[in-house]
């Protein structure tokens, strides 16, 4: 009777760590050829001249559980927009205290100033993430309209 109680929790043991592994190796399989949950569409696409540089607004959008953003990047002027957060400015509406703008977060204005700085514009309301004051050579300034 012991060896029969014996064997028997030996192969719910055996059972029990085959399917453990077998979950796991399923999550790590759906984890890495899932696509992103997360997507951008482009707004404006502006070029900084002199720089070899361009500055990018788009809205992220990372599925139901979030609200829009308007996000901006500056990457190279030949390169095209990464499905990767905005590397200097994200803002969104702050549920609704700002309107929306066409990608239904806020609206972020773009201006060149010079050759190496750009001046951002958003709505005073806007709930700001990141804002920030330079990226490589080129100078952000910011302002509210």
């Amino acid at each position: 009777m012991r060896k029969l109680i014996k064997t028997t929790l030996k192969t719910f043991g055996l059972i029990v760590s085959l399917g453990l592994i077998g979950v796991v190796a399923l999550i790590g399989y759906f984890w890495l050829t899932a696509e992103p949950m997360c997507g951008n569409d482009l707004l404006t696409s502006t070029e900084i001249q002199g720089t070899g540089l361009k500055i990018v607004t788009f809205q992220r959008d990372c599925g139901a559980t979030t609200g829009f953003s308007t996000q901006v990047s500056i990457i190279p002027a030949k390169g095209q927009l990464p499905n990767e957060e905005g590397n200097i400015f994200t803002g969104d509406t702050n549920h609704g205290a700002a309107p929306s703008g066409p990608g239904g977060g806020p609206e972020v204005r773009v201006r060149i100033l010079g050759p190496k700085e750009v001046q951002l514009s958003y709505h005073p309301k806007t709930r700001v993430f990141r804002a920030e004051t330079g990226y490589k050579q080129v100078k952000i300034t910011y302002s509210t309209f």
